[in-house]
Parts: structure tokens; C-alpha cells; sequence
């Protein structure tokens, strides 16, 4: 049985709190939050029986009856909490995207290497139904080597804004461009993990849709990929349109849309064929993601998504930026 300490109390920290109380193999040990969301903490221990509730992350790290440490906080503050995690022996899921820069990440991926101990990285979309059908196409060859990929995350965040916790979205100074590091992840690791490194971007921004907000709220970025594969990357935080997270590999011998594929040199096929998978709004696979963590410390098996891997996803959206910032091409830093 590991014990699990939830730092964070938010949206996601809830759902991994949910998933925690009902996995048979799982304790929900502590929740973790601030002394603004004290009552909300207490609120989900009544709900999934924490054994308690704390707002000092410190005595969270002494306990030593704690196995797991989940950092459901916001992305700036995920590199202190996880560094002081791993140094104090704990395994270590981090809600992603990993950290906000570069450098952040790589103090995480050498606390990592230094303690011995497993970190995770919460990309969910990986454990989504479809997307892990894509992934077998993928990888069994029928759509062969990737030509061309594109990914949309598209998410429109004004709703969101005003309400209660949501302020540090607006912080600049620590989150950086948020759309873009907490938006592109998605589709980008998604990328990364089906088609490759990424190694090189071209990007443009703009703020039109949500014009008091303090980063870019549009975002498009050409990739240029390791294997020699294109792709691009849109991203919208204010457009006026449902949530969709679309995703498109086009290879050597087909591609799929979605759930939707074509598969080349068919006699007599001229259309799309619709795979029998659901595709969900905004899925949530806290369960998935919890069961292959617990089971790869288990085993002491490396994660699907581990500290280098959530690394080079966040590198991909630094050199987004940077593009974007500098009206040109960047390199994507892999060497972690």
C-alpha cells in the first residue's frame, strides 16, 4: 500500500485526490494545501478520508509513513516542491507540465537522478483511448513513418479567469506564457511521443481575443521534428469555440484525424473509415496515470512520462516563446 500526500487543492488536485480514494492500492495519506483553501481541504477529507490535512509542506516531507508526492500546485513552484520532494526520498508525480523553463526542469531531472527515486509527469492525454490507438498505429507500422503531425489545444479560458485561485494565471513574471506552457504541453508531448523529438520551431503570437490578459492568447508554431517529419501547433485561449484538443498523423502508408483514418493502397476505398472511439472533452485519466505510476515503482520500471521526457515537452514550448519573441527560428534544448 503507498501512502500519497496531494499538494494542491484545485480542479486537478481534486481529480487525483478522487482517483487516489479509490485505487486498492493507494492511501490517501495527507492533503496539502494553503491556508486560503484550508476549508476546501477539509471539505475532500470528509469526502476521500485523508488522514489529514496540512498547510505546511515541510512537515508533509517529514513524514515518513509518506511514499508518493503529488504536485497539484501551480507550475512555477513545481521545481522547489519536487527538488525538496525527491531530496527527501519521496516518489514524485508532478501535474504537468513539468516546470516553466528550461532550467527548472533540469534541476528536477537531476534531483531525480541524485535521489533514486521516480518521478512522473502528469501528461494525461497519453492514457486517453484514443490516443492510445493512435500510438499502436503508430508504433505497429500501419500508418508508417510520420509525414506530417498537427495538434490543436484550443480551450477557451476566459470563464476561468475571475474565479477564485485562478490569479496566478495571470503572472507572467513566474508562470510565463501560459497558454503555451500550460496549453501546448498537450498537444506537444502528444507529438513528441508519436512522432519524435521535435527540434526546431518557428512561431507567431498574438492577443486578440482576450486582450487584458498579460500573454498571448493565440499562438501558431511550425515544428520541425528529428526524423525529418513537419508538424504544427495551434493554440487558442479565447477563441469562441467549444474545448478541443484535435490531433492528425499523416504517414508513409496513412493518417488518421482524430477518430477518423485512411489507410493507403485499399482497393476501393476513397473515404475516411470512423473508428468506434469515443472522443471526450477535457479526459481526465487520473485513474490510468496513477495505476501505471504505482505500478512502475513497483516494478522499478521508468515511467511513460518521466522527469526527462516532461522536460522536453516544456523545452518545445520555451522555444516557442523565444521564436515568438525573437521573429525567428529556434532550437528545442534536448540534452537533459
Amino acid at each position: 500500500m503507498n501512502a500519497i500526500a496531494v499538494i494542491g487543492t484545485g480542479y486537478i488536485g481534486g481529480e487525483h485526490i478522487k482517483a487516489i480514494s479509490a485505487h486498492p492500492n493507494a492511501h490517501l495519506r495527507t492533503i496539502c494545501t494553503t491556508p486560503r483553501s484550508e476549508q476546501i481541504a477539509k471539505d475532500l477529507q470528509a469526502t476521500y478520508r485523508a488522514d489529514k490535512i496540512s498547510t505546511e509542506y515541510d512537515s508533509v516531507l517529514s513524514d515518513s509513513e509518506i511514499d508518493i508526492i503529488y504536485l497539484c500546485t501551480p507550475n512555477s513552484q513545481h521545481v522547489d516542491q519536487a527538488v525538496a520532494a525527491l531530496d527527501a526520498g519521496k516518489h514524485v508525480f508532478v501535474e504537468k507540465p513539468l516546470a516553466v523553463t528550461v532550467e527548472d526542469c533540469q534541476k528536477i531531472v537531476d534531483a531525480a537522478k541524485r535521489s533514486g527515486r521516480q518521478v512522473m509527469v502528469g501528461h494525461g492525454a497519453r492514457f486517453s483511448n484514443i490516443f492510445e490507438t493512435i500510438y499502436h498505429l503508430v508504433d505497429n507500422g500501419t500508418l508508417g513513418e510520420a509525414c506530417f503531425v498537427e495538434g490543436d489545444y484550443i480551450h477557451d479560458l476566459k470563464p476561468f479567469l475571475p474565479l477564485p485561485g485562478h490569479d496566478w494565471w495571470m503572472d507572467t513574471k513566474k508562470e510565463g506564457q501560459l497558454p503555451i506552457i500550460g496549453g501546448a504541453c498537450h498537444p506537444l508531448d502528444l507529438m513528441r511521443w508519436l512522432a519524435g523529438e521535435i527540434v526546431e520551431v518557428s512561431a507567431y503570437g498574438v492577443n486578440k481575443n482576450i486582450p487584458d490578459a498579460p500573454w498571448y492568447d493565440t499562438v501558431i508554431a511550425g515544428l520541425k521534428f528529428e526524423s525529418g517529419a513537419l508538424g504544427k501547433c495551434l493554440v487558442s485561449c479565447g477563441a469562441e469555440i467549444p474545448y478541443n484538443l484535435n490531433f492528425s498523423y499523416h504517414g508513409t502508408r496513412g493518417s488518421i484525424h482524430n477518430n477518423k483514418l485512411f489507410i493507403g493502397g485499399m482497393p476501393h476505398v476513397e473515404e475516411w473509415s470512423e473508428l468506434p472511439i469515443e472522443i471526450r472533452a477535457e479526459d481526465h485519466t487520473c485513474p490510468q496515470e496513477l495505476d501505471h505510476f504505482l505500478t512502475c515503482i513497483e516494478r522499478g520500471e521508468k515511467p511513460l512520462i518521466d522527469a526527462v521526457d516532461g522536460a522536453r515537452s516544456v523545452a518545445v514550448c520555451c522555444a516557442i516563446i523565444e521564436s515568438i519573441e525573437n521573429n525567428r527560428p529556434a532550437t528545442v534544448f534536448l540534452d537533459f
